[in-house]
């Protein structure tokens, strides 16, 4: 279909989805070019965040980096007593996210409309809602590129915008300023649940949440592919500078690691890359 004179991808969800993730009646997904098309980092976050359904179902919920609202179309139905709140830095998301998603929340949806930076409101024009879970797939990659060009707000993030963050180096800056952030947002005993790539280590991972005053666990983890269009350059340019090797793989049975200078070519040249994927739920200590 065409919005505009713009070509949209239509997609049945259950045909989008893996076998394991389909549900009944989950209906079609449209998907914007300026719009992230969920791939396997969507479906590993998927995995892990019906494993946390029982713990969610009944709690005030806010995803951010809603995108095209595909996570909350599942949880709708995974968590029919919970009241999802969402938003995006990208303010034409939450629209997207809203007709996606249609009336399947039956009334629990509470869309934060306009553009929002993890858990603010850039005009200021909104309070920030007090919720009991906040659920994040966002960026882990640094960069310097315009970030208003197709969907790479989906991939990347601008460091210089999270200067309380320290991890940047780890392309985890962004997620680290998400876990002090939200504290401000949840209430006593509320969790983050982020989906986080593999590349820097999980020991790396733990030590954030912990660093940030966070209890965490691993929900999920898995091996997934690199996704093509998203630049190593940035990570392999760190590691000839000093940093420690970043984590990747060859194979999909993640036997034979590589590091993001061996895999930035393999990528370039359309060769197998791929990392692991760990969905991580912390409670505020």
């Amino acid at each position: 279909m065409t919005t505009r004179g713009v070509y949209v991808m239509h997609f049945s969800i259950n045909r989008l989805l893996p076998p394991d993730l389909q549900c009944e009646g989950s209906g079609d997904l449209v998907v914007p070019p300026w719009a992230f098309q969920p791939d396997a980092w969507s479906f590993a976050f998927l995995r892990g965040l019906r494993r946390e359904a029982t713990a969610l179902n009944g709690k005030k919920v806010w995803e951010i980096g809603v995108g095209t609202g595909l996570n909350l179309m599942l949880l709708a139905q995974w968590c029919p007593r919970s009241v999802f709140y969402f938003s995006d830095l990208n303010p034409d998301c939450t629209p997207l996210a809203r007709r996606n998603i249609g009336d399947q929340l039956d009334g629990r949806g509470r869309p934060l409309e306009g553009q929002w930076d993890l858990v603010s409101r850039l005009d200021r024009a909104s309070v920030p809602p007090r919720v009991d879970a906040v659920i994040a797939c966002i960026p882990q990659v640094p960069t310097a590129l315009d970030l208003s060009v197709g969907d790479n707000l989906a991939h990347y993030y601008r460091p210089e915008h999270y200067r309380e963050a320290h991890l940047h180096a780890l392309g985890l800056g962004l997620n680290e300023a998400l876990l002090r952030r939200a504290r401000s947002v949840l209430a006593p005993g509320g969790q983050v649940i982020l989906n986080l790539g593999g590349r820097p280590g999980v020991a790396r991972l733990v030590a954030m949440f912990q660093e940030c005053g966070y209890r965490c666990r691993t929900v999920h983890e898995e091996v997934i592919p690199q996704h093509r269009e998203t630049s190593l350059s940035t990570l392999a340019g760190l590691e000839a500078g000093g940093q420690e090797d970043f984590e990747f793989f060859a194979d999909a049975s993640a036997t034979m690691r590589i590091n993001a200078r061996v895999a930035e070519p393999r990528r370039l040249a359309s060769q197998p890359v791929f990392h692991k994927i760990y969905v991580v739920a912390g409670s505020a200590a």
